[in-house]
């Protein structure tokens, strides 16, 4: 049995959901999504655990429940990082006009979220890792 996107796609809906303006609207948006957590996925782990099929819209195997939370997580982190960027090239040259603390304290607050949501993925990786018996 395998994993749907549906699944994955509901627990980052679930666990981790950002601005209703950031998702995706088809479902080659949502594939790609859960796409590039699956990179993350198996990069921060070292292999290919996960591999994706957009035609059965399934990875290749089925997901524990750790799982399924890191790649809702990744999936948010990327949602993040894509905002600070997003919001830097946009308004970076407007700095003066809108005000330097305002933008200052605005990239402060998104950076605050990324560098969080990453300490959020370390702690459920070291929480799948780490045996407390």
């Amino acid at each position: 049995m395998n994993t749907t996107y549906d699944q994955i796609w509901q627990c980052f809906l679930d666990n981790c959901k950002t601005s209703d303006i950031n998702l995706p609207s088809d479902d080659e948006g949502i594939y790609s999504q859960i796409k590039n957590a699956s990179l993350l996925f198996n990069n921060r782990f070292r292999d290919n655990r996960i591999k994706c099929d957009n035609d059965t819209e399934t990875v290749d195997r089925l997901l524990n429940e750790d799982d399924l939370l890191i790649l809702g997580n990744y999936i948010r982190l990327v949602f993040l990082k894509n905002e600070l960027t997003a919001y830097s090239s946009t308004w970076q040259p407007f700095s003066k006009d809108i005000g330097t603390t305002h933008f200052s304290a605005q990239i402060k607050a998104l950076e605050s979220q990324v560098n969080e949501q990453q300490r959020t993925i370390d702690k459920i990786i070291f929480n799948t890792e780490v045996d407390f018996v």
